[in-house]
């Protein structure tokens, strides 16, 4: 039986929305985030149907970085009757639902609802009863329609006006569908009554989504009691902030590196955090996506070095990226050996590959990865001045190298394009894979950008080059940009066509290049982007290789994963 909750008071959900600026910030609450987190590490998925809440529960489960991996889409059925042709195409559930709402279904079911208040009319009563039978219906029928680990269903009302008339306070039934471990079967794993004390339609809102996420924690945990349920405490090694100015950006402070006073204040700071760089390829995770960010006070960044030496030259060669948010708080990139190892007791931290892994990352720690990576990778490779040959320390901050002739250098950046053609028409694109990349994984076209050339022109000559296809001058679009310190480059991103005279012109790859390219049609390519977003570090050889083993990807062609400029040209093309 279904237990009325009221889950939280209207002054709580009031202080949850007021508490930032940040549309975002306010959307990937804690339970969304928890929930997103648990299905991550569980690699499971979810599907979500909903109707009073008018898309509120995706949209906050979009919000939290990574969701892609566990979350393709839902629906927001907001008028059963008119969104039959919203339900998967199935007229059979949408017979259901109608019936399911009408003033006989809930005389006929035998069920009744644990906990309502005894004040309520019968009117009431059963409107939220059918809102009972309506969402065991849905969540039934989209967890099999969708085939996902789990459907979360919600209907209900928020308000300000309310039907049946004496209703005073929103309400929201919720329901989980699901497979018990080692079951075929779907069934509803958990259900409940959430009751408002308010009419106030924005607050009821989040109040309902924010049970749902919670309910579908509670579902995975009835579906299978080993499933590790993701804790809500926060990670000190990590940037953590409501405060928008404090999430969305690094500070690079570029005008405190030439003040020596202020960078030894800077340096000594006990809370001053490091993004910690192994060798030139890795760098220190506390997470999928974020990164583990230990401070000075933190007993943990002691357990990398071997000795105090080795500690104490690492602090002495960091280099100052900047400050974050509104607290400003001192970020440095510290340098490791290639051997270093992580102790056990590292608060679950690990080394992964930057190329690889670093896309996975939420925005902001994307930006600290790169940055840091390209700092210490220039550092290893300007040990000398390029223009005596004298050996140089590096000052302000570590961002400039000084020789003992006073020569000055600061860190350059190659500039180099990167495309993604398609036919005149935009039904296909043309993707190839180079030698380094996996068999199955095809993206955009790139290349360097010669001295005297300028961007269009290197595409035109890239593309031509490298598979033999002339691309439309006119037809050449920017898109975006990214860094990319693999060794030191920042890819500009671009759209071009082929003639339409061309159709799906013809392809000659250049072999000290291209392994291989190829046509390919628009569905063939969303597929692959869906199918790249459900196992995310797609570079990572042995990411792919697990899913392949467990029977999980069947498939030949993957794309770049989001985070990643090319993935960035290929999803605008996806959503013309």
């Amino acid at each position: 039986p279904l237990q009325a909750r009221a889950l939280y008071s209207l002054r709580h959900v009031k202080r949850q929305l007021s508490s930032t600026t940040d549309s975002q910030s306010s959307l990937a609450t804690q339970p969304f985030q928890r929930l997103v987190e648990t299905l991550k590490s569980s690699t499971q998925t979810c599907t979500i149907i909903e109707s009073s809440c008018g898309g509120l529960i995706s949209s906050s489960l979009m919000s939290v970085p990574g969701s892609s991996r566990v979350y393709f889409g839902g629906t927001v059925a907001y008028s059963t009757k008119r969104a039959g042709k919203l339900l998967c195409g199935d007229e059979e559930l949408h017979d259901r639902l109608l019936k399911s709402t009408s003033p006989a279904a809930s005389d006929d079911d035998n069920k009744m609802i644990v906990g309502v208040e005894e004040h309520l009319s019968e009117e009431t009563k059963a409107y939220i009863q059918s809102k009972v039978k309506w969402t065991q219906e849905a969540a039934l029928s989209y967890c099999k329609h969708m085939d996902t680990d789990f459907a979360i269903a919600e209907g209900g009302a928020t308000g300000p006006t309310f039907h049946p008339e004496g209703m005073k306070a929103g309400f929201a039934v919720l329901a989980v569908a699901g497979r018990r471990s080692g079951q075929d079967d779907v069934e509803i794993l958990a259900q409940k009554l959430v009751l408002s004390t308010h009419g106030d339609r924005e607050m009821n809102m989040r109040l309902y989504a924010d049970a749902a996420a919670e309910l579908c924690v509670e579902a995975m945990n009835i579906a299978d009691p080993s499933i590790e349920m993701t804790t809500e405490q926060p990670d000190t090694n990590q940037v953590q902030s409501t405060n928008v100015t404090d999430k969305l950006y690094l500070d690079r402070s570029s005008h405190l590196r030439s003040d020596a006073e202020v960078m030894k204040e800077l340096y000594n700071r006990s809370d001053a955090q490091h993004v910690i760089v192994k060798g030139a390829s890795e760098v220190l995770f506390g997470s999928d996506d974020q990164l583990s960010l230990p401070t000075l006070e933190q007993p943990f960044l002691g357990t990398l070095f071997e000795t105090d030496d080795a500690k104490k030259e690492a602090l002495e060669n960091r280099t100052f990226l900047g400050r974050l948010g509104d607290e400003q708080t001192p970020l440095f990139a510290m340098y490791l050996p290639e051997d270093t190892n992580v102790s056990s007791d590292s608060n679950n931290s690990y080394f992964a590959n930057t190329r690889s892994r670093a896309p996975m990352l939420s925005p902001l720690h994307n930006e600290i990865a790169l940055t840091a990576t390209a700092y210490v990778n220039w550092r290893d490779s300007h040990r000398f001045c390029t223009r005596c040959g004298s050996p140089v320390e590096f000052v302000q901050g570590g961002t400039c190298a000084k020789c003992t002739s006073g020569h000055m250098a600061w860190p350059r950046q190659d500039p180099s394009i990167i495309v993604l053609v398609t036919n005149a028409e935009s039904t296909h694109a043309l993707l190839a894979r180079s030698p380094r990349h996996p068999s199955y994984l095809y993206t955009a076209l790139a290349g360097f950008v010669e001295p005297g050339e300028n961007m269009e022109t290197a595409v035109a000559r890239e593309v031509h080059e490298e598979v033999g296809v002339h691309v439309n001058h006119h037809s050449i679009n920017y898109i975006s940009s990214q860094a990319w310190p693999f060794p030191q480059s920042c890819m500009i991103g671009f759209h071009a066509k082929t003639n339409a005279a061309d159709g799906l012109a013809s392809i000659n790859i250049d072999p000290e290049e291209i392994v291989d390219a190829r046509w390919f049609e628009k569905e063939d390519v969303y597929l692959a982007a869906r199918d790249t977003d459900m196992m995310g570090a797609v570079l990572d050889r042995q990411v792919v290789e697990a899913q392949q083993a467990n029977g999980n990807w069947t498939g030949s062609l993957l794309v770049p994963s989001k985070g990643v400029l090319a993935r960035t040209l290929v999803d605008h093309w996806l959503e013309e």
